[in-house]
């Protein structure tokens, strides 16, 4: 599985780090229209459930994708 680097600006966010990097374990990135159907925020148990029920969903522009990762601090 590819290790990637990924930043984030939202600082409140649990699995924000020093200069803006995301610790998070896995990160579930999903179309608004699917996201509506789950917890604003999900945990890494979570995350593959979810897949296995949605499967893929087809966005056309960012503005329609929902990150469930976040939780506060």
């Amino acid at each position: 599985m590819p290790q990637i680097e990924v930043r984030c600006t939202v600082d409140n966010c649990y699995f924000w780090a020093q200069d803006n990097y995301c610790n998070a374990e896995s990160i579930l990135i999903t179309t608004d229209q699917a996201a509506k159907k789950y917890p604003e925020s999900v945990d890494a148990e979570d995350t593959a459930m979810i897949v296995s029920e949605i499967g893929e969903t087809p966005a056309q522009h960012c503005q329609e994708t929902a990150c469930k990762t976040f939780f506060l601090k």
